[in-house]
């Protein structure tokens, strides 16, 4: 099968989470941020963590596993700072002019589907986070460092 990522950009969509363009256009929501972590070794859990910055000023990261059944996602605060400097990254690496990392396939040991969201606006590529190509390698070193959380691995239970 070529590949076209549609397992991964359909991961949110499974895991019962809105489109984030409907979050990203509701009232009082400033901006969303969405990392989609897909492990093709099924060793650990595909995860989407969702970061809603909203007009009132409060910052919160939504959670969501694969075989986890929980009625909503998990809800973690979110650091003013951490998400400022998220932003500054991706504005310097050109986030919305970049396209998808070239060269991706279902066999990368991992897939990040990184999103983001404001009004109506809504732009998102592939990475594959253990291949270091600029400009790529800075956003997912800005991720790591910044939302730890939104890539945290959770084993699949044998």
């Amino acid at each position: 099968m070529p590949f076209d990522g549609s397992d991964v950009y359909l991961l949110a969509n499974r895991l019962g989470l809105p489109d984030i363009e409907r979050i990203a256009a509701r009232a009082g929501v400033m901006s969303v941020l969405q990392i989609t972590a897909y492990y093709a070794s099924r060793r650990v859990r595909h995860t989407v963590a969702r970061v809603v910055e909203h007009q009132s000023g409060a910052i919160e990261m939504q959670l969501a596993y694969e075989g986890v059944n929980l009625e909503k996602p998990i809800r973690l605060p979110v650091a003013n700072d951490n998400l400022e400097k998220i932003q500054a990254v991706l504005l310097e690496a050109r986030f919305g002019k970049l396209g998808d990392q070239a060269n991706l396939s279902y066999d990368e040991r991992s897939l990040w589907l990184i999103q983001q969201a404001a009004g109506t606006h809504a732009h998102g590529i592939l990475v594959a986070p253990h291949r270091p190509e600029l400009p790529y390698s800075i956003i997912v070193n800005a991720i790591d460092a910044y939302l730890p959380e939104a890539i945290r691995e959770v084993p699949l239970r044998s």
